[in-house]
């Protein structure tokens, strides 16, 4: 198997992964794919979603790019794995971001 296709197939499976949780959370606010999060104390739950599954979207979108252009050989391999893992990560600091904007007041 030529590692160029492999790439594509990692990178493709992940992203596609990416853009089903973001669509999830976007568009039918379907928050309870996201565990570990005490949605009670999230005050504008349907802004919450929509931000955490735009990141979900975006880096989904991106992750399927770079790994179309790292099989058709316009990125070398240091530069997907960069892009990869920064796109892999945005997601859980978008999540993290938006738990503290989000919180309800302690009134």
């Amino acid at each position: 198997m030529d590692t160029g296709f492999l790439i594509l197939l990692i990178s493709c499976l992940s992203g596609f992964i990416y853009l089903i949780i973001g669509y999830l959370l976007t568009f039918k606010q379907k928050a309870d794919v996201l565990n570990g999060i005490d949605f009670s104390k999230i005050a504008d739950l349907p802004v919450f979603c929509k931000y955490v599954g735009n990141s979900f979207l975006l880096s989904g979108a991106v992750q399927i790019l770079v790994g179309v252009l790292a099989y058709l050989a316009y990125l070398n391999l240091m530069l997907f794995i960069a892009i990869f893992v920064l796109f892999s990560t945005l997601p859980i600091v978008n999540v993290v971001k938006a738990m503290r904007n989000f919180q309800k007041s302690a009134s």
